[in-house]
Protein backbone atom coordinates (compact mmCIF):
# COMPACT_ATOMS: atom_id res chain seq x y z
CA UNK A 1 0.00 0.00 0.00
CA UNK A 2 2.56 2.31 0.80
CA UNK A 3 4.30 1.47 -2.48
CA UNK A 4 1.09 2.19 -4.08
CA UNK A 5 1.12 5.90 -2.49
CA UNK A 6 4.51 6.78 -3.56
CA UNK A 7 4.07 6.01 -7.20
CA UNK A 8 0.59 7.75 -7.30
CA UNK A 9 2.36 11.01 -5.89
CA UNK A 10 5.33 9.98 -8.89
CA UNK A 11 3.20 10.04 -11.36
CA UNK A 12 1.17 13.21 -10.61
CA UNK A 13 4.37 15.37 -10.03
CA UNK A 14 5.35 14.22 -13.47
CA UNK A 15 1.93 14.75 -15.00
CA UNK A 16 2.09 18.62 -13.44
CA UNK A 17 5.67 19.00 -15.29
CA UNK A 18 4.50 18.00 -18.18
CA UNK A 19 1.69 19.65 -18.48
CA UNK A 20 4.09 23.20 -17.55
CA UNK A 21 6.43 22.06 -20.03
CA UNK A 22 3.46 21.81 -23.08
CA UNK A 23 2.18 25.72 -21.91
CA UNK A 24 5.58 26.92 -22.29
CA UNK A 25 5.98 25.38 -25.73
CA UNK A 26 3.32 27.23 -26.75
CA UNK A 27 4.17 30.74 -26.20
CA UNK A 28 3.80 32.27 -29.51
CA UNK A 29 5.18 35.84 -30.81
CA UNK A 30 3.31 38.85 -32.05
CA UNK A 31 1.68 39.06 -35.04
CA UNK A 32 2.07 42.51 -37.00
CA UNK A 33 -0.73 42.67 -38.69
CA UNK A 34 -1.06 46.19 -40.10
CA UNK A 35 1.37 49.31 -40.61
CA UNK A 36 0.13 52.67 -42.09
CA UNK A 37 -0.09 56.24 -41.89
CA UNK A 38 -2.33 59.59 -41.76
CA UNK A 39 -0.70 60.48 -45.43
CA UNK A 40 -1.70 57.13 -46.90
CA UNK A 41 0.01 54.38 -48.59
CA UNK A 42 2.88 56.48 -50.18
CA UNK A 43 3.31 59.33 -47.77
CA UNK A 44 4.91 62.61 -48.77
CA UNK A 45 5.29 65.90 -46.33
CA UNK A 46 6.64 68.76 -46.17
CA UNK A 47 9.90 69.96 -43.79
CA UNK A 48 9.16 69.77 -40.54
CA UNK A 49 5.56 68.45 -40.60
CA UNK A 50 4.08 65.22 -38.77
CA UNK A 51 3.06 62.27 -39.94
CA UNK A 52 0.82 59.89 -37.43
CA UNK A 53 1.93 55.91 -37.77
CA UNK A 54 -0.54 53.75 -36.73
CA UNK A 55 0.53 49.74 -35.85
CA UNK A 56 -2.19 46.93 -35.55
CA UNK A 57 -0.83 43.89 -33.56
CA UNK A 58 -1.96 40.32 -32.53
CA UNK A 59 -0.66 38.80 -29.59
CA UNK A 60 -2.22 35.38 -28.70
CA UNK A 61 -0.65 35.28 -25.17
CA UNK A 62 -1.60 39.10 -24.74
CA UNK A 63 1.67 39.50 -23.67
CA UNK A 64 2.97 43.51 -22.95
CA UNK A 65 4.83 44.49 -26.42
CA UNK A 66 8.08 46.01 -27.52
CA UNK A 67 8.12 48.36 -30.01
CA UNK A 68 11.66 49.59 -31.30
CA UNK A 69 12.24 52.26 -33.99
CA UNK A 70 14.75 52.83 -36.52
CA UNK A 71 14.70 56.18 -38.98
CA UNK A 72 17.16 57.67 -41.27
CA UNK A 73 16.15 60.72 -40.21
CA UNK A 74 13.69 62.81 -38.08
CA UNK A 75 12.01 62.04 -34.74
CA UNK A 76 9.45 60.15 -32.96
CA UNK A 77 7.35 61.74 -30.36
CA UNK A 78 5.98 59.76 -27.61
CA UNK A 79 3.47 57.25 -28.27
CA UNK A 80 0.18 57.39 -27.96
CA UNK A 81 -1.76 55.45 -25.50
CA UNK A 82 -2.86 52.24 -27.29
CA UNK A 83 -6.52 51.19 -28.25
CA UNK A 84 -7.93 47.66 -28.00
CA UNK A 85 -9.40 46.82 -30.88
CA UNK A 86 -10.29 42.81 -30.15
CA UNK A 87 -9.32 40.14 -27.56
CA UNK A 88 -5.46 40.33 -28.64
CA UNK A 89 -5.12 42.76 -30.89
CA UNK A 90 -4.06 46.39 -29.98
CA UNK A 91 -3.49 49.59 -32.37
CA UNK A 92 -0.71 52.32 -31.11
CA UNK A 93 -0.08 55.64 -32.78
CA UNK A 94 3.64 57.17 -32.68
CA UNK A 95 4.06 60.25 -34.38
CA UNK A 96 7.31 61.17 -37.14
CA UNK A 97 8.22 64.29 -37.47
CA UNK A 98 10.09 64.89 -41.12
CA UNK A 99 13.60 66.54 -40.85
CA UNK A 100 14.46 70.12 -42.33
CA UNK A 101 16.45 68.76 -45.12
CA UNK A 102 14.05 67.17 -47.90
CA UNK A 103 14.57 63.85 -48.84
CA UNK A 104 13.40 60.18 -48.79
CA UNK A 105 13.72 58.66 -45.11
CA UNK A 106 13.14 55.14 -44.55
CA UNK A 107 11.41 54.07 -40.81
CA UNK A 108 12.01 50.21 -39.43
CA UNK A 109 9.64 48.72 -36.47
CA UNK A 110 11.03 45.67 -34.57
CA UNK A 111 8.15 44.10 -32.37
CA UNK A 112 8.69 41.80 -29.71
CA UNK A 113 6.46 40.66 -26.37
CA UNK A 114 9.87 40.00 -24.16
CA UNK A 115 8.82 35.88 -23.43
CA UNK A 116 9.23 34.46 -27.43
CA UNK A 117 12.34 34.74 -29.62
CA UNK A 118 10.11 35.66 -32.00
CA UNK A 119 10.73 39.09 -33.82
CA UNK A 120 8.62 40.98 -36.13
CA UNK A 121 9.82 43.64 -38.26
CA UNK A 122 8.75 46.03 -40.90
CA UNK A 123 9.50 49.25 -42.62
CA UNK A 124 8.06 52.37 -44.67
CA UNK A 125 9.56 55.11 -46.52
CA UNK A 126 8.45 58.60 -46.29
CA UNK A 127 9.67 61.30 -48.83
CA UNK A 128 9.82 64.72 -46.97
CA UNK A 129 9.48 67.60 -49.63
CA UNK A 130 10.19 71.42 -50.31
CA UNK A 131 7.34 73.10 -51.25
CA UNK A 132 7.75 76.54 -52.88
CA UNK A 133 6.22 79.65 -51.14
CA UNK A 134 2.96 81.54 -52.49
CA UNK A 135 3.04 84.94 -53.13
CA UNK A 136 -0.49 86.51 -52.90
CA UNK A 137 -1.47 90.14 -52.82
CA UNK A 138 -4.83 92.06 -52.24
CA UNK A 139 -7.27 92.98 -54.53
CA UNK A 140 -7.01 95.98 -56.64
CA UNK A 141 -8.14 98.99 -55.38
CA UNK A 142 -9.22 102.25 -56.62
CA UNK A 143 -9.04 105.68 -54.08
CA UNK A 144 -9.66 109.23 -54.21
CA UNK A 145 -7.00 111.62 -53.98
CA UNK A 146 -6.92 113.68 -51.03
CA UNK A 147 -3.35 115.23 -49.29
CA UNK A 148 -1.86 113.47 -47.07
CA UNK A 149 -3.20 109.91 -48.52
CA UNK A 150 -1.23 107.02 -48.06
CA UNK A 151 -1.63 103.32 -48.95
CA UNK A 152 -1.03 100.19 -47.21
CA UNK A 153 -0.17 97.38 -50.07
CA UNK A 154 -1.22 93.49 -48.89
CA UNK A 155 0.56 90.64 -49.22
CA UNK A 156 -0.32 89.42 -45.83
CA UNK A 157 -2.02 86.41 -47.97
CA UNK A 158 0.82 85.02 -48.78
CA UNK A 159 2.22 81.90 -46.94
CA UNK A 160 4.66 78.75 -47.11
CA UNK A 161 3.40 74.97 -46.98
CA UNK A 162 6.06 74.13 -44.71
CA UNK A 163 5.89 77.10 -42.70
CA UNK A 164 9.17 78.33 -43.12
CA UNK A 165 9.84 82.65 -42.48
CA UNK A 166 8.86 84.59 -45.56
CA UNK A 167 11.28 87.46 -47.31
CA UNK A 168 8.91 89.82 -48.70
CA UNK A 169 10.04 91.97 -52.14
CA UNK A 170 8.16 94.58 -53.49
CA UNK A 171 9.07 96.58 -56.87
CA UNK A 172 6.90 99.36 -58.19
CA UNK A 173 6.03 98.81 -62.13
CA UNK A 174 4.45 101.68 -62.65
CA UNK A 175 3.09 104.64 -62.10
CA UNK A 176 5.03 107.73 -60.22
CA UNK A 177 7.99 106.56 -58.51
CA UNK A 178 7.17 106.52 -54.25
CA UNK A 179 9.35 105.18 -51.39
CA UNK A 180 8.08 102.26 -49.59
CA UNK A 181 8.13 102.32 -45.94
CA UNK A 182 8.45 98.69 -44.48
CA UNK A 183 9.48 97.55 -47.72
CA UNK A 184 10.52 93.91 -46.32
CA UNK A 185 7.45 93.36 -45.11
CA UNK A 186 3.66 92.45 -45.84
CA UNK A 187 2.78 95.27 -45.65
CA UNK A 188 4.40 98.64 -46.82
CA UNK A 189 2.85 101.85 -47.35
CA UNK A 190 3.41 105.09 -49.03
CA UNK A 191 2.70 108.50 -49.66
CA UNK A 192 0.80 108.81 -52.59
CA UNK A 193 2.01 111.95 -54.51
CA UNK A 194 -0.54 112.71 -57.17
CA UNK A 195 -3.35 110.84 -58.94
CA UNK A 196 -2.20 108.21 -61.23
CA UNK A 197 -1.91 104.09 -61.76
CA UNK A 198 0.60 102.68 -58.78
CA UNK A 199 1.34 99.16 -60.05
CA UNK A 200 3.35 97.00 -57.78
CA UNK A 201 5.06 93.36 -57.80
CA UNK A 202 4.96 91.17 -55.13
CA UNK A 203 7.44 88.44 -54.90
CA UNK A 204 8.13 85.92 -51.54
CA UNK A 205 10.95 83.58 -50.89
CA UNK A 206 12.50 81.72 -48.44
CA UNK A 207 16.18 80.98 -47.59
CA UNK A 208 16.27 77.62 -49.42
CA UNK A 209 13.96 78.26 -52.25
CA UNK A 210 13.13 81.42 -54.28
CA UNK A 211 9.19 81.92 -55.38
CA UNK A 212 9.78 83.40 -59.02
CA UNK A 213 6.28 84.21 -59.82
CA UNK A 214 5.40 87.62 -59.01
CA UNK A 215 1.42 89.28 -58.49
CA UNK A 216 0.49 92.56 -59.91
CA UNK A 217 -1.20 94.58 -57.54
CA UNK A 218 -2.82 97.68 -58.87
CA UNK A 219 -4.20 100.90 -57.02
CA UNK A 220 -5.62 103.54 -59.02
CA UNK A 221 -5.67 106.68 -57.52
CA UNK A 222 -8.43 109.14 -59.08
CA UNK A 223 -8.40 113.08 -58.83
Amino acid sequence: MQKLTHLLFFTCVCMSCLGGCSLLDRQQGPKLLDLRTDRGPDPSVGRGQEVQITIVTDDPDNDELDFRWIATGGEFAASRADTLIDLFQDSVTVVWKAPIEPGVYELFLELGDGQSETLETSGMRIAVTQAPPIAVVGPDRELDFRDELRVVLDGTGSSDPDQDALMYFWKQTAGPRVGLQNSSGPSPEFPVPAPADYVFELRVAIRVMWQLRGFAYLIAIGA
